[in-house]
Parts: C-alpha cells; sequence; structure tokens
C-alpha cells in the first residue's frame, strides 16, 4: 500500500530481525557481537544494586521518596508474590531472590522504552534463558536439598492418586512438563513479548519518520502513525511490569512446588 501510495520504486523498508536484535556486526561485518545488549544489561545490573543500596541505606522510620520506592517494591514482591504462594516462612527466605529478579527484569524491559536506549534486553532470547536456567537450578537443587533425588523425582513426576494403568503415561507427561518445558516456556514467554513489543516500535517509529521525509501524499498519515507509536509506547510500559511480574510470580510458583510435600 506504501507503494502504490507514495508511487516510489524503493517504498518503506521496514527494519529487519537482524539488525533490529540480537547482533551487531563489528567492523567489516565478520565479527559480530551483542554490544548494545551487553552493555544495556550491565548497565541495569549497576541500576539495581545501586537503586537498591541508595533505598536502603540509612533507613528512617519516616521513609524517604527514593527509601519510600524501594521499600514498596519490596514489600510488593513479598508480600503479594512470595509470601501469599509460598507462605509466611518460605516466603520470607525467597523474598530478597524474587524481589531482585523482578526489579531486574522490569529495568531491562524499560530499556525499550527509554530514549536513546530504546532496547529491551530481555528480547535477546539469550537473556530470559540464563534467567530461566538460574530459576531451574534453584527449584530443582532446594527440592533435592529437602526431599532427596528419588524422593524429589517421584514429588515431581508420579502424582497422588494415580491409577497404575494409566500412571507410565502420566509419569512421562509430569515429567516432561517439570523439568524439561518449565525452563523452555519461563525464557520464551519473556523474550517473545519483549521481542514483540519492540518491533512493533520500530516499525511504526521508522514508518512514521519516513512518512514525515517521503515528501508525498503519505504524509498526511504521518500523525496516525505517531499516534499509533505513542498509544503502543504506554502500552509497552504496561506490558514491561506485568511479565517482569509473571516471571517472579512462575519463579515463586516453581519454588514453592519444589518445596511441598506432595502435589
Amino acid at each position: 500500500m506504501l507503494l502504490a501510495a507514495t508511487g516510489e520504486g524503493d517504498g518503506f523498508k521496514p527494519p529487519t530481525v537482524e539488525h533490529t536484535f540480537f547482533f551487531d556486526k563489528v567492523g567489516d561485518g565478520t565479527i559480530i557481537a551483542s554490544v548494545k545488549a551487553m552493555t544495556l544489561l550491565g548497565l541495569g545490573a549497576v541500576i539495581v544494586i545501586a537503586l537498591m543500596l541508595w533505598t536502603s541505606r540509612n533507613a528512617k522510620v519516616i521513609p524517604s521518596k527514593l527509601q519510600f520506592l524501594g521499600e514498596s517494591i519490596y514489600g510488593f514482591v513479598r508480600n503479594s508474590i512470595a509470601v501469599d504462594m509460598m507462605g509466611k516462612r518460605d516466603g520470607l527466605r525467597y523474598a530478597p531472590f524474587l524481589a531482585s529478579l523482578f526489579i531486574f527484569i522490569l529495568v531491562l524491559n524499560l530499556f525499550g522504552i527509554v530514549p536513546l536506549a530504546q532496547y529491551p534486553v530481555t528480547s535477546h532470547l539469550a537473556i530470559p534463558a540464563v534467567l530461566s536456567i538460574l530459576v531451574y537450578i534453584i527449584y530443582n537443587v532446594v527440592g533435592i536439598k529437602k526431599h532427596g533425588f528419588l524422593g524429589y523425582f517421584k514429588l515431581m513426576t508420579i502424582p497422588p492418586g494415580v491409577p497404575v494403568a494409566v500412571l507410565p503415561l502420566v509419569a512421562l507427561i509430569e515429567f516432561a512438563s517439570n523439568f524439561l518445558i518449565r525452563p523452555f516456556t519461563l525464557a520464551v514467554r519473556l523474550f517473545a513479548n519483549a521481542f514483540a513489543g519492540h518491533l512493533i516500535l520500530t516499525i511504526f517509529g521508522t514508518a512514521t519518520l519516513y512518512m514525515i521525509s517521503s515528501g508525498s501524499l503519505v504524509t498526511v498519515v504521518a500523525p496516525l502513525s505517531a499516534g499509533m507509536l505513542i498509544i503502543m509506547t504506554f502500552f509497552e510500559l504496561l506490558v514491561a511490569a506485568l511479565q517482569a511480574y509473571v516471571f517472579t510470580v512462575l519463579a515463586a510458583f516453581y519454588i514453592q512446588s519444589a518445596l511441598a510435600d506432595e502435589h
């Protein structure tokens, strides 16, 4: 439609997946690296550590605005996720890890709408994969530590009350679900939402610039594209927070299921 509207042979060329995500070409292109993703990843870690240190030092009974911000985020994760899902004892024990996970993912997601950065680090599949592997290791280790290897394996593969006739099939499904599918879906869910959202913002942004600079009748449509860009930016803000919440809730659920006496 854009080609027909503009009458230009080259038309609008949307950004490709290759140059928008994953890798940056270095030099003549023979070497590739994730320079931007790794830079923002390191910056995100620094921001989270600095935020926690600044909000916790010199804590007062009447908190400052910064202290209130830190305590509110931590309290939300501790009470609404950790304690609600895992009980008071285990919830308080794992609240620091879950709060750190939530804030870290939230910061990485928010880079997608931050000027100059404009790149959600979680849209690079390696990052959600590493976070998922970390959660996978933790809930399996704590489960084995509590129940023993055989006891934990039985807990995660043999639900109580299953008829003997279908037990092999159910055990196979439970094994695949708990040991193979969980880390994969945990990573892909976060990656896919960040990937799709950033791709939408990139397309609307580049389309707006193209329409404005085209000098043809299609320019009149530019405000519509710009309006959609603004709307989708606010939507991405919501998605960034929601996906950080979902990832943390699932991490808490997996740890709780590993610590449970039975399913």
